[in-house]
C-alpha cells in the first residue's frame, strides 16, 4: 500500500515575495497595458481584489473524514469563492483522506495504478485515479495524480465539477508529520459554484503545496498556456487571465476563525478594464473567515506610461487608493473608499 502524509510548509521554495515576481514582460499576444486614471482606479482596484480573492478567499474547513472534508461557510453575501484555493485543496483531501476515519494528515493508497469513487457529502463523487510511476510505494517523482469532480456537493451551496491533473515532480520530505512536494497541475474546465457566484478555472500551474488538519498552503507559478478565472455572480463577470510566470501564494489557517493570506506578483488581463496590467504584493491580502473583504494587506497596480494605483487595506470595510496618474512616481491623489463602493468610484 502507498501511504501518503501530508503536513505543513511549503518552506523555502514557496514562490513568494514582497518586491516583484513573473509576468513583467508581455507574453505573445498578451493584451495592451491598460493607463490607469481616475476614472478607472475604482474599477482596476477591483478586478486586483477580486483577482486575488478568486485564487484565494477565507473559507473555514471541517476535515475530520470523507464527509466533512471541505465544510464551506461564506459570510452572508460574502462576493468571492477562493476558487483555485477551494478546489486545489478539496482535490488533495479527496485523494489522499479516502477513509471516513482518516485525518487530513495520513491515508493510504493502493501501490502501482489505482482508481476509486467516492461520494461526496451532500451529493455527487469525485473519482481519483493514481498512478505509482516506479512502484515505490511512496510519493516520489513522476507519480500523478487525476481527479474529476462528478457534480460533486459539500454542501448545499457548493458544487464542483471537471478535473484536475496533478504531476509529484519532487519531494522535499515523507516522513509523518512532514511531507512537502511539488510539480505541475492542470485544470480541465474546472468549475465552482458557491451560492450565487461561480468561477470557473482553465489553465496549468508549477505548484507547490502541503496542507495539516488546520492549515494549508499553495504557492503557484502560472504555466505556459497561461491561467484563466472566470467569476460571475448578480450583476457581474469578470474574466481575469493569468501572464505566464506570475506567481501566486495562498496561505491558509484554520481555527475558530480562518485566516487567508493572498499575494500575487506578476501581470494579468481583466475583460472588466479592458487590457492588462502588473501588480507588486507589498504586503499580503489578508482576510478572515468572517469578512467579506481584506482587512489589511497593501498591492501596487502598475498600468501604462507608468501609471500607478497603490491599494492598502485599512480594514475590513475601508480601502485606500492612491493614484500617480501621470507616471512620475508621486501619489498625487488618495482617498478612503468603502469596499463595496469600488465598482461606482
Amino acid at each position: 500500500m502507498k501511504r501518503i502524509l501530508i503536513a505543513a510548509g511549503i518552506g523555502a521554495t514557496a514562490l513568494v515575495g514582497c518586491g516583484g515576481g513573473g509576468g513583467a514582460d508581455a507574453p505573445a499576444g498578451a493584451a495592451p497595458m491598460v493607463s490607469i486614471t481616475t476614472t478607472n482606479k475604482g474599477t482596476v482596484a477591483r478586478a486586483t481584489i477580486d483577482g486575488g480573492q478568486a485564487i484565494g478567499g477565507s473559507q473555514p474547513f471541517a476535515a475530520t473524514g470523507r464527509a466533512t472534508a471541505q465544510s464551506v461557510s461564506s459570510p452572508q453575501g460574502a462576493s468571492r469563492v477562493g476558487a483555485l484555493q477551494s478546489v486545489v485543496r478539496r482535490g488533495l483531501v479527496a485523494a489522499f483522506v479516502p477513509r471516513p476515519s482518516a485525518t487530513i494528515a495520513s491515508a493510504m493508497r493502493a501501490a502501482a495504478t489505482s482508481a476509486s469513487t467516492e461520494p461526496c457529502s451532500v451529493s455527487g463523487s469525485i473519482t481519483t485515479a493514481l498512478s505509482d510511476a516506479d512502484n515505490s510505494q511512496s510519493l516520489s517523482a513522476g507519480d500523478s495524480l487525476n481527479l474529476t469532480f462528478n457534480q460533486c456537493k459539500d454542501s448545499a451551496d457548493d458544487v464542483v465539477n471537471g478535473a484536475m491533473s496533478f504531476t509529484v515532480g519532487s519531494v522535499a520530505s515523507a516522513v509523518e508529520g512532514n511531507v512537502k512536494f511539488s510539480g505541475s497541475l492542470a485544470f480541465v474546465q474546472v468549475s465552482s459554484t458557491s451560492g450565487t457566484r461561480s468561477a470557473n478555472i482553465q489553465g496549468s500551474v508549477g505548484v507547490a503545496a502541503a496542507i495539516t488538519s488546520t492549515a494549508f498552503q499553495m504557492a503557484l507559478t502560472v504555466g505556459g498556456d497561461a491561467l484563466t478565472v472566470t467569476s460571475s455572480a448578480s450583476g457581474y463577470l469578470d474574466t481575469i487571465v493569468y501572464d505566464p510566470g506570475m506567481q501566486l501564494a495562498v496561505a491558509e489557517t484554520d481555527g475558530a476563525v480562518t485566516q487567508t493570506e493572498v499575494t500575487l506578483n506578476g501581470s494579468f488581463t481583466a475583460s472588466s478594464i479592458g487590457g492588462r496590467v502588473q501588480v507588486t504584493t507589498m504586503q499580503p491580502l489578508r482576510q478572515l473567515g468572517t469578512d467579506i473583504y481584506p482587512s489589511s494587506g497593501q498591492v501596487v497596480v502598475t498600468g501604462s506610461a507608468s501609471t500607478h494605483l497603490r491599494v492598502t487595506a485599512l480594514n475590513a470595510t475601508q480601502v485606500q487608493l492612491e493614484l500617480d496618474a501621470n507616471g512620475d512616481g508621486t501619489y498625487e491623489g488618495s482617498g478612503v473608499f468603502a469596499w463595496g463602493t469600488l465598482a461606482t468610484i
